[in-house]
């Protein structure tokens, strides 16, 4: 237990030291970044990140996830060309829809941008699995570095040319592509799984055994970031892209400590869970409750912070037009920490292929949100008011998710 504990620790710092540098960065140029950009622009690169992310999570139907729990590498490789070739194919129908869309909505006129988009991000993500399988933990702490460093510069030297919210949006994008490369070489070390592996045979064979992916668990994590990203088109509808430029910076700054610590964690929680959880499912709740309660105090001072400081820290750190961004990040400090304590050890759904269960999880989420929208709707609320009742919502999802995790590990070690 003592090993698994010391690895463990390693691979977490590995990536959480990668994570913190280029979390680091993105904090020390933002105020640059606000200074250069409108909160409108802002609403605009929001709503872009928003239309690519919830496009991504189906442009390979998350067959990527039996990269890492393939029983050798030979079943792994033909899993991965499987996830290609499926976002290669859904990126080509995905395009011409966009650009016909482009004819009718404004906001869509750089619509060649989430094709591209959606590509690398679906290219990284395919790649991050086959690392993670591989516990090359070297390489993702790398990817996180590299890509933050080419997003911001490419968006503060966009910023300068004043080309308005593409300079963003681009940022965006050359970020996540910057990572690939470094992902990749374990994988074009080794050559010869391509030649000697791949095969029409493994392919359909991968299409079948990991149908629950794209049935179950591809829905799910659809409805898993609509529960998150839903409030990006209430609030351009209800009360406008300025105010959704606040929310961004908010959130995106108040979710530091979830980027530092929550996914590093989750992701080296999920390596270790794919080679301990079934054989011997005591070490895995025993690791799982372990970061629970470290992550309740590593997380409660940035909490306390912004609750208690918020808008005169943004005001100041960002510029006077950003201080109504401080007053949100108050309100999404709640969210944001219960996600951080409750959210890392749910992967072991994925480990015990519970998709079905995961999908019904976040249906309830997203109708939780659609519940709280829809009220403050009919009771015309103000934005504040609506958040407040949004992360209620999102708090009480993630705490029943947290504890049914517990349930499934708790079965595997009562059989």
């Amino acid at each position: 237990m003592k090993f698994l504990n010391s690895r463990f620790t390693k691979n977490v710092l590995l990536l959480v030291g990668g994570t913190t540098f280029a979390q680091l960065f993105n904090t020390i140029v933002t105020p640059i970044i606000t200074r250069l950009y409108h909160p409108e622009e802002y609403g605009v690169l929001t709503f872009y990140i928003t239309l690519i992310s919830l496009l991504t999570i189906i442009s390979s139907l998350k067959y990527e996830y039996g990269i890492a729990i393939s029983s050798n590498d030979n079943k792994a490789i033909n899993i991965l060309v499987l996830s290609i070739c499926v976002l290669l194919f859904f990126v080509c129908c995905i395009s011409p829809v966009f650009f016909v869309l482009s004819k009718i909505y404004e906001i869509l006129k750089f619509w060649y941008l989430i094709p591209i988009g959606i590509l690398f991000a679906g290219l990284y993500n395919i790649f991050l699995q086959w690392a993670l399988r591989k516990r090359d933990f070297k390489s993702i702490s790398k990817t996180k570095i590299i890509q933050s460093v080419f997003s911001n510069i490419t968006k503060i030297g966009l910023g300068f040319l004043k080309i308005g919210p593409i300079g963003l949006i681009l940022g965006n994008i050359i970020g996540v592509s910057a990572g690939i490369r470094a992902l990749s070489l374990t994988l074009f070390n080794q050559k010869k799984l391509f030649y000697k592996s791949i095969s029409k045979k493994r392919l359909y064979w991968g299409l079948q055994r990991y149908i629950k992916f794209p049935i179950y668990f591809t829905p799910s994590q659809l409805l898993n970031h609509l529960g998150v990203q839903l409030p990006i088109f209430f609030l351009t509808f209800l009360f406008g892209s300025k105010l959704v430029g606040y929310y961004s910076l908010a959130h995106t700054i108040v979710n530091l400590p979830t980027l530092l610590l929550g996914n590093s964690i989750g992701d080296v929680f999920y390596s270790e869970a794919v080679n301990i959880g079934k054989s011997n499912p005591k070490k895995l709740k025993h690791l799982s409750i372990k970061l629970f309660k470290k992550l309740l105090f590593t997380g409660i001072i940035p909490f306390i912070i912004v609750v208690l400081f918020g808008p005169g820290l943004f005001s100041l750190v960002f510029g006077s037009n950003w201080y109504e961004a401080g007053r949100f990040a108050q309100i999404l400090a709640f969210l944001v920490y219960a996600r951080l304590i409750f959210m890392p050890t749910s992967r072991v759904f994925e480990v015990f292929e519970k998709q079905k269960q995961v999908f019904w999880l976040d249906l309830t989420r997203v109708v939780l949100v659609l519940i709280v929208f829809m009220v403050s709707i009919y009771f015309v609320f103000d934005v504040y008011l609506t958040l407040i009742l949004y992360c209620i919502a999102m708090i009480l999802i993630y705490f029943v998710t947290f504890v049914y995790a517990q349930v499934l590990i708790n079965e595997y070690i009562n059989k």
